[in-house]
């Protein structure tokens, strides 16, 4: 992979553990005047879940890009292989020595 994937997938996964880690804390607190508290920074889940969706969007595009590039470089390589077949095939074809066919004595 190159690095700046590897950067990109970084990120996401340090996403997704800090919403993993935040849901055991909100888990283990019990008490209802935590969860309530929370309902003041809705808009804070809202951008949340909308960075990781953006996140999970890039993801797919650069996984298309990618596959479509690596399609057409196998299509190139296999057109020059093909070329290069066809080139050796022609190599090994030796030129046959042109026959001149002279009629046999008696024959007009």
């Amino acid at each position: 992979m190159k690095q700046r994937r590897l950067i990109f997938f970084t990120i996401f996964g340090l996403y997704h553990i800090a919403i993993f880690f935040f849901v055991i804390y909100v888990e283990s607190r019990k008490d209802l005047s935590d969860l309530l508290s929370l309902h003041s920074k809705l808009t804070l889940f809202k951008y949340g879940a909308l960075l990781g969706m953006a996140l999970f969007l890039v993801d797919v595009v650069w996984n298309f890009i990618e596959q479509r590039a690596a399609k057409n470089e196998h299509e190139a390589l296999r057109h020059e292989n093909n070329t290069l077949k066809a080139k050796v095939y022609d190599l090994q074809q030796k030129p046959q020595p042109s026959v001149k066919e002279t009629p046999a004595s008696g024959t007009k």
